[in-house]
């Protein structure tokens, strides 16, 4: 019986939900909550992620590094990288079907609305005046605590589909001038799956 490489990853999402604490309900939506149940999936996504790119094998410590909540300054995640001394930024789009998850292209839009030039430069409110979440202050102040930050780069990292048209200069514009690295379909399922 053939299984698409879709609903590989989808198995594998589902089993590092179930590697979250039973007190987390988040992770563990109803039966009747599709809705819940892609959130969750969306935030397995990162966690997949997090656990290949960096070798986070704990769902605590790689939890500890999401952010994707209500004043997130754009920013689903992050990670500091004390040997590389890199900063990423993550952006992610989980699509919940097979088909949107291969075309379906991040809009350019929501590119737009990550503020990590804010938070790299220490902002704790986004350009409004609307102060950040505890998770995203908690991130700027790790950054204040690098003594030698001069030397570290920064780095987005696209967890989504984008257009053909979308060039490296493009998205250097649409990111204050950040490295970005973009994880397609295609990326993840060769970088994320064949792990599994």
């Amino acid at each position: 019986m053939y299984v698409s490489k879709y609903n590989i990853l989808v198995g594998v999402l589902d089993q590092l939900r179930k590697e979250a604490p039973s007190q987390n309900r988040r992770y563990y939506p109803s039966d009747v909550n599709p809705e819940g149940l892609n959130d969750a999936r969306s935030r397995a996504f990162i966690h997949l992620f997090l656990k290949v790119k960096f070798g986070l094998l704990e769902f605590q410590e790689r939890e500890s590094y999401i952010t994707d909540d209500t004043q997130d300054g754009g920013i689903d995640a992050y990670y500091i990288d004390d040997d590389m001394k890199r900063i990423y930024f993550i952006q992610s789009k989980f699509r919940t079907t097979e088909a949107n998850f291969q075309s379906k292209e991040i809009a350019l839009s929501e590119l737009l609305q990550m503020d990590a030039d804010r938070i790299s430069n220490g902002e704790e409110t986004d350009e409004r005046g609307n102060p950040y979440s505890n998770k995203i202050k908690r991130f700027i102040q790790k950054i204040r605590e690098i003594q030698d930050i001069g030397r570290w780069k920064y780095e987005i990292i696209i967890l989504a589909n984008l257009g053909r048209s979308v060039t490296n200069a493009h998205l250097r514009k649409l990111t204050g001038g950040f490295g970005v690295e973009v994880f397609n379909h295609e990326r993840a399922y060769l970088d994320f799956v064949r792990f599994f």
